[in-house]
């Protein structure tokens, strides 16, 4: 779990990136640039964090409880663009794939620490 849960952040803080970017020029509403930028900011300091905590061990509640936000968001994110998608009839794909890897990302975070409790 913990191998998926690092490929991911990896992949999640190069989408964060990529959103980050993508407002630089953007000619959209000040609410989406700023969801766009927050979003992005989130998936770079949890991909940082779960790097981090392969290397050196983080405090276990720290770690869960990123874990735990990051499923939460990846929910409401998810929720969030099937609701966008149902209103405007336009697909918002790119919401629903990050929203769902935000939530795979936290899920095996969780579940790698309890898998790492249970075998020590």
């Amino acid at each position: 779990m913990k191998v998926i849960s690092i490929l991911l952040a990896f992949l999640n803080s190069l989408i964060g990136g990529l959103l980050i970017l993508s407002c630089v020029s953007a000619g959209e509403s000040l609410g989406w640039i700023s969801f766009k930028t927050g979003a992005g900011m989130l998936a770079i300091y949890f991909g940082i964090l779960t790097f981090k905590d392969s290397v050196q061990p983080i405090r276990q509640s720290r770690l869960l409880l990123s874990g735990i936000f990051l499923v939460v968001i990846g929910i409401s994110a998810v929720a969030w663009g099937i609701h966008w998608s149902i209103i405007s009839g336009d697909m918002k794909n790119t919401i629903l794939l990050f929203g769902g890897s935000l939530f795979i990302q936290g899920l095996t975070s969780v579940l790698g620490i309890e898998s790492n409790e249970a075998s020590a």
